[in-house]
């Protein structure tokens, strides 16, 4: 039995949470404990759940939806064991998972998380043929030991997953979870994280990332992006002269965004707000176009594949 505890956090999506249980259950080596945390589901997803209940996993319920942050807090406030993962209900972990990641963080002490790459599914679970991220080298560990290291990551349109990610306790208990930062409090949580020790990430896809609809994850404020973008920036670097780098993404990051409420705004016929957005300062108008013709270029690429599939 592996000294790890995991936690599953839930709300009213019962058909996810028992895949989500399925997959831990079926590890090849079997966590401490399993625990449901719920945020005030209706009561048919207990029900739905039930003979997983009766096999010893736990449940910890609440009568109203306190907010995610809430739920997460209250289940790092109940680890006892040397490691654990918050898994999202609507993720699955591949059968070898906590018997592999488990055992690099047996052999790696100074590491305070380490995460993975996932297969990409759809709202029924079938697999789309695609990972969360390219897989340039699989089966290796990248590390991030600098703040800005992860700024960067999330500068390049990729991400460190939160749900198949591993924290060693008596690390992460430096670490708070800045609430402020709400829905994107995981890329600061891992920013904070490096502080207290390296964050690793498998490049192998170890869990199923599902994608559909009603995701928190699929829309953010721009408001808190742009919080995120400033953060990101003050972030420290192993190397000073990464900083032109990082600052470039950000403002291609910012001015994409901007593109986007630019467009739903003359969709809308709403010309108000695009005075504010075009004369933003961190929008490049350069950079626009580019983004246009980069797009529209792969539209036109795109299209010619489907009429013509033999070409390259």
């Amino acid at each position: 039995m592996l000294d790890i505890s995991v936690f599953i956090l839930s709300y009213n999506r019962p058909v996810y949470l028992r895949e989500a249980v399925e997959s831990v259950l079926r590890q090849s080596e079997t966590p401490c404990t399993v625990t449901i945390f719920d945020n005030g589901s209706a009561s048919e997803v207990q029900e739905a759940i039930r003979d997983f209940l009766e096999l010893g996993v736990r449940w910890v319920g609440s009568d109203v939806n306190r907010g995610s942050h809430w739920n997460t807090l209250r289940a790092i406030d109940a680890v006892s064991s040397r490691y654990f993962m918050l898994l999202h209900d609507d993720d699955r972990l591949h059968p070898s998972f906590l018997e592999r990641q488990v055992r690099f963080m047996e052999e790696n002490n100074a590491v305070s998380a380490v995460s993975c790459n996932g297969d990409l599914i759809n709202h029924s679970g079938v697999k789309l043929g695609r990972t969360l991220a390219p897989i340039k080298q699989g089966g290796r560990y990248h590390y991030f030991g600098f703040s800005g290291e992860v700024a960067l990551k999330y500068a390049s349109n990729s991400c460190i997953p939160l749900s198949p990610t591993i924290y060693r306790t008596s690390l992460s208990r430096f670490v708070g979870i800045r609430e402020e930062f709400g829905k994107v409090a995981d890329a600061v949580l891992f920013c904070d994280l490096t502080a207290v020790g390296p964050i690793a990430y498998l490049d192998e896809p170890l869990y199923d990332c599902r994608i559909h609809l009603g995701q928190d994850s699929m829309v953010f404020p721009a408001d808190l992006m742009n919080k995120l973008e400033i953060f990101f920036e003050t972030r420290e670097l192993p190397d000073e002269s990464l900083r032109p780098k990082l600052r470039s993404l950000l403002m291609q990051q910012h001015t994409a965004r901007n593109m986007k409420l630019i467009f739903i705004n003359l969709r809308k016929m709403q010309f108000s707000p695009l005075i504010t957005l075009f004369s933003d300062d961190r929008f490049k108008l350069s950079l626009a176009f580019h983004l246009v013709l980069v797009h529209f270029w792969t539209v036109f690429k795109s299209s010619i594949r489907r009429i013509f599939p033999t070409v390259a």
